[in-house]
């Protein structure tokens, strides 16, 4: 008998093809509490390449979805009621915030429109 010892194990539950959006907001959000967030995003996005207006202007509500991501997988673990509580006090916060005007304003400063084409700008985003 021959015995096989299990080293890794891949998980691929969440493995989609998707919109080239979420990559961008994901990224958005994981490092939106970073204290160099502003470095990290400008990285990101130059290493990214060109983003379309519509996908400038869609950004705060790609964001707001990977909050909505963690309220709607607070029914994966052992005590929903409690994860779901501790989620929203995260996320509904920052959702309720990229919605706002101040939000939108903060995300689309993550570039300047100039000469008709979508140029770096600042990445602010608490």
């Amino acid at each position: 008998m021959t015995m096989i010892m299990v080293k890794y194990i891949l998980d691929f539950d969440f493995l989609q093809k998707g919109e080239r959006i979420h990559d961008i907001s994901y990224f958005l959000w994981a490092v939106r509490n970073a204290k160099n967030n502003e470095e990290l995003g400008k990285h990101f996005l130059k290493g990214y390449g060109p983003i379309s207006p519509v996908e400038v202007e869609m950004l705060p509500v790609a964001i707001a979805r990977a909050s909505l991501f963690f309220l709607c997988t607070a029914s994966f673990v052992a005590d929903p009621v409690g994860e779901l509580q501790e989620q929203m006090k995260v996320q509904k916060p920052y959702i309720d915030w990229l919605l706002s005007d101040a939000g939108k304003l903060s995300i689309n400063n993550l570039f300047c429109v100039e000469r008709g084409r979508l140029k770096e700008g600042i990445f602010l985003i608490n």
